[in-house]
């Protein structure tokens, strides 16, 4: 049995008027999985498929992306296998359509027989910044819009090789203004993403900020990448468990950043990495993580340091899955299960669910008590 866990979390904001944060954490005896962010929802039990489907990534995909070359080729190939996805029959219950916002491609989904919210849901798929696109990511998109009842719109922004992350910030930022903008109701605008596009989503809430925009009514992020450097084990996040993420070779991480974040590229709005944002961030927000995943640690990172300010946060951390598993929701009852629960939580953040938020029968609160204290090194400032 193995967990991943922090002992500390320091520097979560960055400025001389906030000091320094760290993690004291106070652990219980030995239990099936155990957490840090207090409140997570742990959800023990797996389908066979689940299982079968991690192993099957772990032995196969693994092994691909740790030898493939990190270059504009091999971005361009994964591209053209993305593009099969166009063909691809999509769910005779959401109506289509695509338009622009903000200059950015986008692609509108709804319920065949009407939206029943008024809510707005922006959607940004993940594939690192360099595969992934609103047609690989459009079953979760049409589940999405079925189960909020909601309009969603999934954004076609830029990634390598055209663009860096930077760019990809633009485009989101762009799409989420332009929106805003649009809307009839800009107060019951919902912003989601898996992976980067779960990087994205953060970006947005920040930028809206910074930039005076209405905040997002709801914030909702499947195994987000929280940081350009979630591999280092040298800053406020520390590991005590190595992670065995399914397909994601941690020493593959600094290859791709030097795509991400080139020395002759645009710089960044705002925090290089949304982990250091969280003074910026008040919408409530929703988070999703897998066990073992490289990304967990900085999810829980997060979940805690927006709880301490007071910004409501429902963490769900599930056993045996796979990175981002919310996508395959044509393959896994524990996507579909994912995918309500994130659906019942932007109900609820825009006053809009009627009845009783669905629960996992087979989950439970892992409780460890987490707290964030001053550092040694400002205690004395």
């Amino acid at each position: 049995m193995w967990s991943l866990l922090f002992d500390r979390v320091t520097a979560l904001v960055s400025g001389a008027k906030l000091p320094r944060k760290r993690v004291r954490l106070s652990l219980p005896g030995r239990g099936p999985m155990r957490v840090v962010y207090d409140k997570a929802v742990v959800h023990e039990s797996y389908s066979f498929r689940a299982r079968v489907l991690q192993r099957t990534i772990r032995m196969v995909f693994k092994p691909v992306l740790r030898f493939t070359p990190i270059s504009e080729r091999t971005f361009a190939a994964i591209r053209a296998i993305d593009g099969l996805q166009t063909h691809r029959k999509r769910s005779p219950h959401v109506t289509f359509d695509v338009s622009e916002l903000g200059g950015v491609r986008v692609e509108r989904m709804t319920h065949r027989y009407g939206p029943d919210s008024d809510m707005t849901l922006l959607y940004l798929h993940g594939g690192g910044f360099f595969s992934g696109s609103i047609e690989t990511h459009r079953r979760i998109c049409e589940r999405l819009a079925l189960k909020t009842g909601a309009t969603v719109v999934s954004v076609d922004y830029v990634q390598l090789p055209e663009g860096t992350i930077a760019e990809s910030v633009r485009d989101a930022i762009s799409a989420y203004a332009a929106l805003v903008e649009a809307s009839d109701h800009p107060d019951k605008i919902v912003v989601a993403g898996d992976s980067a596009g779960g990087y994205l989503t953060m970006k947005v809430a920040e930028l809206a900020s910074r930039r005076g925009l209405p905040a997002p009514a709801a914030l909702l992020g499947f195994s987000p990448l929280l940081s350009v450097d979630p591999e280092r084990e040298d800053k406020a996040v520390e590991r005590i468990a190595r992670p065995r993420d399914a397909y994601l070779p941690i020493q593959r991480i600094a290859h791709i950043r030097a795509h991400w974040l080139p020395e002759d590229g645009a710089t960044i709005e705002g925090y290089a990495s949304p982990l250091h944002a969280a003074a910026y961030i008040s919408s409530p927000t929703f988070l999703v993580a897998v066990e073992d995943e490289l990304l967990r640690p900085e999810v829980e990172a997060m979940a805690l340091s927006l709880s301490a300010r007071g910004v409501e946060v429902e963490t769900h951390l599930w056993r045996k899955l796979v990175h981002a598993f919310p996508v395959l929701v044509d393959l896994l009852p524990e996507s579909e299960m994912a995918i309500q629960l994130a659906a019942d939580f932007a109900r609820r953040s825009i006053g809009e669910l009627d009845r009783a938020p669905i629960e996992d029968p087979d989950s439970h609160e892992e409780i460890i008590s987490g707290e964030l204290v001053p550092d040694r090194d400002d205690s004395a400032a």
